[in-house]
């Protein structure tokens, strides 16, 4: 009897494992041509203002993918010039949702990936993506275009460059450092910023040294942009009597402003030299700077710092006078306001083009590619 009751028991514990085998040997079979999802969109043409960075702006709603069976499905915005290639891509990853409402903020931040034009119309497409993984394809749904015109939290340019005969290389636009740069403002990075000695003259600013587009000048009393050499090229700003200045270009208002007499200019400290120092060359000594076209007030000087390293400003004749970053929190940006004896610069390795003006104390670390 016992034996009889123990082969039973085996039987049955066979059975078991080749109805499981059986059972692990299930296969799900993805339909071979599963259903896009259908996408629909809100509006089609849309203008992004920082303003108005978190109402909603843009809401696309699609309908579930059929792979065949109750698959997990994972859906992907993705945004794209008008082309169809999506190439540059932007995406946005949703998960299971069907849904998705874009903040302004959060639309401007994504389709900015796709090195865009900023303040101009950009003609855009959208998809959605779904994939299940496992090897099976991802399906797209229908592309819907729509006409965006972005802004963009700060400018391109890590600066701009003077020309003309009012400024102090006249109209040299060669880009061996010869048209003067600007500033930036660290409260407004949109505005670039320039104090110093201005000749009776024309003015105008360039993006790029060696080139004439893009170019900023003014056409009948407003702001007037340059893209290419194709396009008309503006007039000039406009400086009627000789003396010390400040000028400044507002990108996002699209405003110049100036010139601003600058009192304090004429009665200025000359300094005989001012150079860069820190732990790059071991606090030694002075790496010294030139004057800008023969700015008596602003520096230049275009160093390779070989790896991670703090400066400062700092005259030749000891410390005395020397000038770092504002605060702790500013060291590692490359443009600002000065302060007499502040806080070392921190700097990432590589070649930058530094300015600095050593009546207002802005400076800029132009970084070279």
């Amino acid at each position: 009897m016992k034996s009889y009751i123990i082969k039973s028991m085996m039987f049955g514990v066979i059975a078991l494992m080749l109805w499981s085998c059986k059972k692990d040997e299930t296969r799900i079979v993805v339909t071979e041509n599963p259903k896009a999802p259908v996408v629909a969109a809100t509006f089609d043409n849309l203008i992004l203002q920082e303003t108005n960075k978190g109402a909603d702006v843009l809401m696309l709603e699609w309908d579930k993918s059929d792979y065949g069976y109750n698959a997990s499905i994972n859906y992907t915005i993705e945004i794209g010039k008008k082309d169809g290639s999506f190439t540059p891509l932007a995406d946005a990853n949703m998960g299971n949702s069907l849904e998705h409402v874009f903040t302004v903020g959060e639309l401007n931040s994504l389709i900015n990936k796709l090195s865009i034009e900023a303040f101009e119309e950009n003609e855009l497409e959208i998809r959605i993506k779904s994939e299940i993984g496992g090897g099976v394809a991802p399906v797209y749904s229908n592309i819907i275009p729509v006409t965006v015109t972005p802004y963009t939290d700060k400018p391109p340019y890590q600066t701009l460059y003077m020309v003309g005969d009012a400024t102090p290389n006249a109209w040299n636009n060669a880009p061996d450092n010869s048209p003067t740069a600007v500033y930036r403002d660290p409260a407004d990075p949109f505005r670039f910023t320039y104090t110093g000695y201005f000749k009776v003259g024309d003015l105008k600013y360039l993006e790029v040294p060696g080139q004439w587009a893009p170019m900023w000048g003014i056409t009948d009393g407003q702001v007037a942009y340059r893209k290419t050499t194709n396009d008309p090229d503006p007039g000039s700003f406009k400086i009627t009597s000789a003396g010390y200045y400040t000028v400044t270009l507002n990108l996002k208002g699209n405003t110049f402003e100036g010139p601003t007499p600058y009192a304090a200019g004429a009665g200025a400290t000359v300094y005989t030299s001012i150079g860069i120092i820190g732990a790059f060359n071991g606090w030694g000594d002075i790496e010294p700077m030139t004057h800008v076209n023969g700015d008596p007030h602003n520096w230049m000087i275009t160093y390779t710092f070989a790896e991670d390293t703090e400066m400062k400003f700092r005259i030749a004749e000891g410390w005395g006078v020397n000038w770092g970053a504002e605060s702790d929190a500013v060291q590692s940006e490359p443009y600002g306001i000065g302060k007499g004896g502040g806080s070392n610069f921190k700097i990432a390795a590589g070649t930058y083009t530094i300015i600095f003006n050593d009546m207002t104390r802005e400076y800029v670390f132009i970084k070279q590619d």
